[in-house]
Order: C-alpha cells, then structure tokens, then sequence
C-alpha cells in the first residue's frame, strides 16, 4: 500500500555536550503515545565527521495533513495555548539546544511508513541520509528514478530504504534515508562509490534530475525504529535504560 502520510524532518542544534539528553527528551515525548500525537520515527545523532556538530535529527510521523492542522492548532491557536506537558517539555529543551531547521515532507508511494520499518525489521547501527536539491519541479520525478534505477543496486550494497521524501512548500528538493547493518558496511559503500560500474551509472542518471546532493552519516539512538534494541516506549529514567 503506498505511503500517503506526512513527516516532519528536524536538525537541531545542540548546545554543548547536550545531545544525550535532547535525544531522551525526544523518546519521552514521541514513544508510546496514547494521545494520538505525532510518533517518534527516530532521534539520531548527525556524525561530526559528515558534516556540523553537534546535530540532533529527529524524524516524526505526523500522519496527514489534518493531522498536522490539528497538531499546529495545539502549538499556536492563542485561545487554548499550548498544553501543559507540551510547554514543559519545549522549557526543558532550551537548555540542550538553540536552534535548529525544520522541514515537512511527503513520502514518496514506495517510501515505508514508520509500521512498515517496525514490520519488515529494518535494523542498524548507521543510517546515510542524503538531502539533494534537484532541477525546479524534478523532486518528485527523481523520487522516481530513485525507485526504478537505485533502490534495488543500493539493496545489493547493504543500504535498505527507510524513507524518501519530497519536501513540501518546495518542488527542488528531496530527501532519503537509508539504513545499514554497522559501520563498516558504510564505509564500504563509500571505498567504491566513484569507480564501481552501478554507482557511476546511477549517478549520471541521478545528473539529469538532482543538482546537487549533501550526505550525512547518522547515528541511530536506541529510540530510533531501526535501532536493534528500540521499543516503543518511553525512556526509563535516566542512567537505568540501556544507553543513548
């Protein structure tokens, strides 16, 4: 069944060594919710050696866009304000981040929903995501290619899809999400990646929609789905649960 649900995409920035603990504020808000609200996909840890640091990038299952009027409803209607366990949480927040860059995405009809991860058990220690920016009004046509030219060559070299995306309010860029078995599967995909035959071919492919593409390399938190210890609960208090 394709994927019709909405995502919210955030990367915030951390204030010093803050990360471990934005990360469980993260789980205790977006795990094992019974209020109908947003649910945690995954909090990640954005490896400094990729890319900034310190980065946090959370991924939420919002579900549709009536979902996501109501959850903005919730944030910002004046009348009701924001809830109280919800205000907690932003006040306990700013003291582990100062910022950060949001974004909301559309799935692609071939993206797996947040069950669809938990189902199939897509499991990893390390996760490449890829924001690319493609030709104006190519997001949704290089979703496409992606689908019939790369996902089946990426699978063949240990990257299991765990989402893609076309950012809404935009029509020029996408993002993909891909989960790997550990590190060293990872920087086997990289030792190859401008000499092996399918990845050169996909790149030329890739030329003709994407203009330019940024990786990262993620770290799953044990309250990301794809973690091989997750549960979909909130975090035990601190220094008792298995680690962040």
């Amino acid at each position: 069944m394709a994927n019709s649900k909405i995502y919210l995409h955030e990367i915030i920035d951390i204030v010093g060594t803050g990360s471990d603990a934005y990360k469980r504020a993260t789980a205790s808000l977006g795990l094992g919710r019974r209020d109908g609200g947003a649910p945690l996909v995954g909090t990640f840890q954005q490896s400094g050696s990729t890319g900034d640091w310190p980065k946090v990038v959370n991924l939420w299952e919002i579900g549709d866009w009536g979902d996501w009027a109501r959850s903005l409803e919730k944030q910002y209607t004046r009348s009701s304000g924001q809830a109280p366990e919800l205000k907690r949480w932003w006040t306990d927040a700013t003291a582990h981040r100062s910022g950060g860059f949001d974004r909301i995405l559309e799935a692609a009809p071939f993206s797996p929903s947040r069950a669809d991860l938990l189902e199939q058990r897509v499991q990893g220690r390390a996760c490449l995501q890829e924001i690319a920016t493609t030709l104006p009004g190519k997001a949704e046509r290089y979703l496409e290619e992606v689908e019939r030219h790369w996902l089946d060559k990426a699978a063949r070299r240990g990257l299991r899809l765990m989402g893609a995306y076309a950012t809404a309010m935009r029509d020029d860029e996408a993002v993909l999400l891909w989960c790997l078995p550990g590190f060293g599967q990872f920087t086997r995909h990289l030792s190859d990646l401008r000499t092996s035959r399918a990845t050169r071919r996909w790149a030329e492919r890739a030329r003709k929609y994407r203009v330019s593409y940024r990786e990262t390399l993620l770290v799953p938190s044990p309250w990301c789905v794809v973690h091989p210890d997750f549960r979909d609960e909130p975090p035990a208090a601190e220094g008792t649960d298995r680690g962040q």
